[in-house]
Order: structure tokens, then C-alpha cells, then sequence
């Protein structure tokens, strides 16, 4: 009997970019140039200070977005899948919410340059391990974080293991023994929710990482449990454990309804589940131009499943310990970006957040369980500010931007790039950059892409 895993495994190998549609094709390229500006923005990160001191340059390796110097292959995936993740301003899918484009994008580079693949080849690898990722997740969604589990690190693993095989162009077996051997690197627990430990932060580069060395060893004979995904002990059976899950939801459609048309660049740089609350706070904003102090209450109706991540425990999001804390604060992201008018790649400053600045107004943020919970797949938000004179006023965004129903443009997407580039590329090297990202199927050498990086 054929496996789940040696099924994608074949299709992995059979794919062809000729094949695909050319606005998927396009929307793979956007996707590329989304996640190479959420890199830059998060270069100058404490944690990816740290990361460049445990991994030191590599002259024998390869170059990375934005930083001087080569480093080891899975050093330079583990670097950029964090710079693309630290800022929480890369891209989730929206029926699961895993973030699939980072780790995905960034396993891609760092192998591509190793083995100085074309744009084409490079297409092909993101797609594969951006639609498989989605697709694993669609399996059991929203199960993994009932568990205490973060479903991006869970399914990413696999995702960037099946965009460097396809690198490679490993064999059909090879490629289904390193998805078995990375089921054991699959891991992320959400620990980091509690006190904004820097480990979250770390789980798609870990997984970028895990993936090159579980392809590594199957390419030199190791090998994995065939039924990684639907054995007895495999992924879905001891991760989500009683929770049913649906097999049939990762291959049924495959190569025909491809999940990247249901990713959503995030407008902003934090949680996507408080991003449509954000924007219809601003909206109403504008839109009413109440002074802040005359805001007794704002309330947020959302759906039940979310308020544990983003509004629970209350003083932890009032008075938040971390900048990555913040940004899954649904009272701090919504009272900063009152503040100030918005949140890019340089809010959630740690010196404002040890300064208090935002909690008295944070502290006026709650979030209520709605009347009726939508379906996860409709990110909706609704604000309603109370005034302190008794008097409601409301706005609400039925589909964030960024989603299918509310599409970010091409346009939108370079704006955001060119946002998250300012002060890291040169401003006359921003153009060329942003053309050659668009036009990456004609891009003859990754590498010397990412020399330009």
C-alpha cells in the first residue's frame, strides 16, 4: 500500500513549474519578495545579534539577505527564517494560521545558493513546501494550539524539508525518508506565550535548519518511518492525539486548488489573529478623530478560541515583558497603534514598553466572546469604543487586508518591501531589487540574487 508520504513524495519529484498557473507562479514570486522584506526589518534584532554570534561567518558557505559574509547552509536558514519571523511581519495561511512563507523561503536561499539553482527551480521549491505545509495543517486546524502545540513549527519542518528536496531534485524515496526523519524533528511548544522567551521566535529557523540536515541524511541512506504521517505512532496520532483529523484534506485537490492563494501578507507586525481588531480600531479612528482621552472602554468581540492567546492572563498583555510579548497583546497592540497611528518594522520598543507609556489606555482593551463565532477562515474584526460621555461608537472590517476577500495588490506588497528595506538597502539598490524579485522565474543564478542582498 502506497503512503501518504511516498504519494507527496512523488508529486514533489513530478512537479514542474510549466504546470502551474501563472498567477500561482506569480503570487510564489510575491511571496519571496514579502518574506526578503520581512528579513531585512528583523536583521537588527537583539535575537539575531545573538544568533550571529553562535554562528559565526563561514567563507566555504553561502551569502544571506542582509547580512556581510557567508555562513554554513543551515546556518544561513536558521538566521534568515528567524530575521523573517522575529518581527511577527511575515505571512500566515489563513485557514490554520501557520506561517508557511518564512521557513519555506528561507530553506530555499540558503540550499539555492549552495547549488546555484535558477529563479525557476527556486518557484518550484517554494511552491511545494508552501502548499504542503498549508496542507498538513489543514489536517487538524486549530487542533495543534489546543495542545499547547505552535502549528508553524509542527508542519514547517515538513514544508522546508520538501522545497530543499526539490532543490536537490532528490529521488522520490529519498524525499519521503527525510520527511520520515524530520516527524522526529517536528516540534514547537508554545511556552514562549507566557513570558516572550525568544524560542518562539527560533521556530522556523529550527525548522529550516532540521529540514537540510533530515534531507542531508537521507540522501546518505538514513532512513525514515514511511508512514510518517498516518501510522499508529505517527505526526497527527501523538501530536493532537484524541482530536479527529482529516487525511483526505492534504492531497485531495493537489496541483489543481493550490493553498497559496489563501496566504495573507500581514499589514502589520504582530499577531494575525489581533491584526483585523487593529485596523478596525484605526479605521474608526480616522474616521471619528476622538481624542484618547475620552475613551473609557474599547471592546472587541472576537471568537472564543482566540482570547486565550491574546487576551489571557490580562496583567501579562496589559504590562507585557518582551517586544515579541507585545505583539501578541490584543490591549497593547491596539493601544500603541492608537498612539501612534500605526505599527511598522520600529514599534514595540523596549524602552516604551519598560516606560509603561501605552498600558493606561491598554488597560481600557478587553476582549468579549461574540455572539456567535465565524469561521476561521473569515478574519473579521469589530471595535467599539465606549466614551467616558456614554456614547458607543463602532467599526467593523468583515475580511482583513491581505486575505482573499481583501487583497493585498502588487503594489501593496512593494510598498510594505520597500517599508521594511529603509535603512538596510542602499535607496537606489531598492528598485533593481524589487524587479528582480518580481521577475524571479527569469533569474538565471540565485546566488548572485543574494549577493545583491
Amino acid at each position: 500500500m502506497v503512503t501518504l508520504n511516498e504519494k507527496l513524495a512523488d508529486w514533489v519529484a513530478a512537479l514542474k513549474l510549466d504546470d502551474v498557473p501563472d498567477e500561482t507562479v506569480q503570487l510564489a514570486s510575491w511571496r519571496v519578495l514579502d518574506m526578503v522584506g520581512a528579513m531585512m526589518a528583523g536583521r537588527d534584532t537583539a535575537l539575531v545579534d545573538h544568533l550571529c554570534k553562535a554562528y559565526p561567518g563561514d567563507p566555504a558557505g553561502v551569502p544571506m539577505v542582509g547580512l556581510v559574509g557567508n555562513r554554513a547552509p543551515e546556518d544561513a536558514a536558521l538566521l534568515m527564517a528567524t530575521m523573517g519571523g522575529v518581527l511577527e511581519f511575515d505571512d500566515s495561511h489563513v485557514a490554520t494560521g501557520i506561517h508557511p512563507s518564512t521557513p519555506v523561503v528561507a530553506t530555499a536561499l540558503a540550499l539555492g545558493a549552495l547549488h546555484r539553482i535558477d529563479g525557476r527551480r527556486l518557484i518550484e521549491a517554494v511552491l511545494v513546501g508552501v502548499e504542503l505545509a498549508c496542507r498538513l495543517g489543514l489536517a487538524a486546524p486549530g487542533v495543534f494550539h489546543h495542545h499547547g502545540l505552535h502549528p508553524t513549527a509542527m508542519v514547517a519542518a515538513f514544508g522546508c524539508t520538501y522545497a530543499a528536496a526539490k532543490i536537490v531534485e532528490a529521488t522520490p524515496i529519498e524525499t519521503a525518508n527525510a520527511i520520515g526523519i524530520a516527524g522526529s524533528m517536528a516540534a514547537g511548544i508554545m511556552a514562549s506565550w507566557e513570558d516572550g522567551a525568544d524560542a518562539k521566535s527560533m521556530h522556523a529557523g529550527l525548522a529550516a535548519r532540521g529540514a537540510l540536515h533530515a534531507l542531508h541524511l537521507a540522501r546518505h541512506g538514513v532512513t525514515g518511518p514511511a508512514s510518517v504521517y498516518e501510522g499508529r505512532f505517527g505526526f497527527f496520532r501523538s501530536h493532537i492525539q484524541a482530536n479527529p483529523f482529516d487525511l483526505n484534506a492534504i492531497a485531495d485537490g493537489l496541483g489543481d486548488q493550490w493553498e497559496i492563494v489563501n496566504i495573507a501578507s500581514r499589514p502589520f507586525p504582530c499577531g494575525h489573529y489581533i491584526q483585523p481588531y487593529i485596523d478596525a480600531a484605526l479605521e474608526l479612528q480616522r474616521r471619528e478623530k476622538v481624542p484618547l482621552d475620552k475613551i473609557a472602554a474599547i471592546e472587541c468581540p472576537m471568537p472564543s478560541y482566540m482570547i486565550p492567546l491574546v487576551c489571557e492572563p490580562r496583567d501579562e498583555k496589559l504590562r507585557p515583558k518582551t517586544p515579541w510579548h507585545a505583539r501578541y497583546s490584543l490591549p497593547h497592540c491596539i493601544a500603541e497603534a492608537l498612539t501612534t497611528g500605526g505599527l511598522d518594522k520600529n514599534s514595540f520598543d523596549t524602552a516604551a514598553l519598560a516606560d509603561g507609556r501605552f498600558a493606561a489606555l491598554a488597560a481600557s482593551v478587553g476582549g468579549v466572546v461574540a455572539e456567535s463565532d465565524e469561521l476561521r477562515t473569515q478574519w473579521s474584526g469589530e471595535v467599539r469604543f465606549a466614551l467616558r460621555d456614554g456614547s458607543i461608537l463602532r467599526h467593523r472590517i468583515d475580511h482583513l487586508r491581505g486575505t482573499p476577500q481583501n487583497p493585498m495588490t502588487e503594489a501593496d506588497i512593494v510598498e510594505k518591501f520597500c517599508r521594511n528595506v529603509e535603512g538596510v538597502l542602499e535607496p537606489e539598490a531598492v528598485d533593481h531589487v524589487v524587479e528582480s524579485l518580481l521577475l524571479l522565474s527569469h533569474c538565471s543564478d540565485v546566488t548572485a540574487l543574494l549577493d545583491t542582498l
